[in-house]
């Protein structure tokens, strides 16, 4: 029987990974912000919506998102370690941002849009979406509006935050993260492919939250601290880990229609733009009493995703760490509290059920 891309995913993903490619490469040349990923993201969600038959390659994205971390870490220096302490104050301002932003959009979606409390919860709730997926189901929250409003909210941040930050701040994305060219030595790419594999192995055997991406964050910072190796990832790799990322974006939106997106579009509008201005807001009242770059403030409580905005940090050569640091928090912060906020929601009619 003939290979035709209907029946085979491996073909499917193939031909996704070229039309992702081109399309990064086409809005690339037009000096865009984070072209590589915006192309293929808009060409993998434009796809799925018109129902061609695009794949995601999902056994490949772990080894993407390891390299994201690993990019990380290779920017760790035993300097920014030192300024660690100094983080703490950020830190704060960025939980009161994300509770801020959080009881805002739930009143907003329950009230306002009529979203059942526990859907309101999380799609308010600022990431990660996997997890926010997750809990829907076991929470019984309508597990289509949740996953539609974080896809959304990643793909809209990737489109809208490259430019505004560039609009306020005067940062050109792609002249910041030009320069020399560095080369990576067999040795070199040796130890990039260790930092990769063990970011995978910690995927499929641990349980720790962005595993995926924190795991090669620690040992490639590491290996950068101790010496060991000083390699720097080179735009080309850079440029294909962004076509991933976005490729995993636009594969979001597999499976849902047209008409289901233009439910829902509106909600995810308004939790980004609370999200943003809350974010944007926090983000100058924190440079404005403390030393620390407004630029990476911005990113760094922008509520795009972990791998997405650590990306866009690499590309606008600010101190990625401190990026990454503030995303895993944020993370972190929703992990904890979107069970305690359901379960808090279940109890009046728990309470009624025993009563009755």
């Amino acid at each position: 029987m003939p290979l035709t891309l209907n029946k085979h995913a491996w073909l499917r993903s193939a031909a996704t990974c070229v039309l992702a490619g081109l399309a990064g490469w086409i809005v690339s040349l037009t000096g865009l912000p984070l072209g590589w990923m915006m192309g293929a993201m808009l060409a993998v969600a434009a796809a799925s919506l018109l129902k061609l038959p695009a794949e995601q390659p999902t056994a490949l994205m772990p080894y993407v998102r390891a390299s994201v971390g690993t990019m990380l870490g290779a920017s760790v220096t035993a300097g920014l370690l030192l300024s660690f302490p100094e983080w703490w104050t950020s830190l704060v301002f960025l939980l009161i941002a994300l509770l801020l932003s959080g009881s805002i959009n739930f009143l907003l979606l329950s009230k306002l849009l009529r979203f059942q409390k526990p859907t309101a919860v999380l799609c308010a709730a600022p990431g990660g979406i996997a997890e926010m997926i997750l809990l829907s189901e076991q929470a019984g929250a309508d597990q289509a509006k949740v996953a539609i409003v974080h896809a959304l909210r990643i793909a809209l941040s990737i489109l809208i935050l490259p430019l505004l930050i560039a609009w306020f701040m005067h940062v050109d994305v792609q002249r910041s993260a030009a320069g020399a060219t560095p080369s990576l030595s067999l040795i070199d790419t040796g130890w990039f492919l260790a930092c990769i594999a063990a970011g995978v192995a910690a995927d499929r055997w641990t349980r720790l939250p962005a595993r995926v991406i924190v795991v090669p964050l620690i040992v490639s910072a590491a290996l950068h601290i101790s010496g060991v190796t000083h390699f720097v990832v080179p735009e080309w790799v850079t440029n294909i880990v962004q076509v991933f990322i976005g490729i995993n974006v636009g594969g979001r939106f597999l499976g849902i229609s047209a008409r289901q997106l233009s439910h829902v579009v509106g909600a995810a509008f308004l939790v980004i733009s609370v999200q943003i201005a809350i974010a944007f807001s926090a983000a100058i009242l924190v440079a404005r009493n403390s030393d620390l770059d407004p630029l990476a403030l911005m990113l760094a409580y922008a509520p795009g995703g972990l791998a997405e905005m650590s990306l866009i940090a690499i590309a606008m050569g600010r101190e990625v760490a401190f990026v990454g640091l503030h995303h895993l928090f944020r993370v972190m912060v929703s992990l904890a509290l979107g069970p305690l906020l359901l379960s808090r929601l279940k109890r009046p009619a728990d309470k009624v059920d025993r009563d009755n």
